[in-house]
């Protein structure tokens, strides 16, 4: 087996091209399968219907408080809940690409357009979705740490 790794500036951002030959189907299979069982993932909570579900990681954009437990907001839109206070559920994004921004919310990095400075010393970012939020004063040197 001949792997070829190329780089294309005109495809999308975490967007992969694998070509194989018609005749390898058993090799297509077994790439599929090892990728699909590398993107973590976490159990949340849907709220229409109560019922649990597998969301990626790399999906979320924002992990905001409310109340007693977490809301997810996905890139598509879709909300779920996550059944964790945010000061624990912080453990568990913080490892991949996840950044608390503020007392209530942890931002994906990966989500982030732009960001600008505003009074009060803090930073406004805008998401890829066209939310904004700001980072506190706290949080500014953890977020300019994960940038560089």
């Amino acid at each position: 087996m001949k792997l070829l790794f190329k780089s294309d500036p005109n495809m999308a951002v975490e967007t992969a091209l694998i070509v194989t030959h018609p005749q390898e189907h058993q090799l297509r299979q077994q790439l599929e399968t090892v990728i699909t069982s590398h993107q973590k993932t976490i159990t949340a909570l849907n709220p229409a219907n109560n019922r649990n579900i597998q969301v990626p990681l790399r999906a979320i954009l924002i992990v905001a408080s409310e109340e007693r437990q977490c809301k997810l907001r996905l890139n598509s839109g879709e909300l779920y809940l996550y059944p964790k206070r945010l000061k624990y559920a912080e453990a568990d994004f913080i490892n991949d690409g996840f950044i608390r921004i503020n007392n209530q919310t942890i931002v994906n990095l990966k989500a982030v357009k732009q960001f600008a400075p505003t009074t009060n010393a803090r930073i406004e970012i805008s998401l890829s979705d066209g939310s904004t939020y700001f980072i506190s004063r706290h949080y500014i040197k953890n977020f300019r740490r994960a940038l560089s």
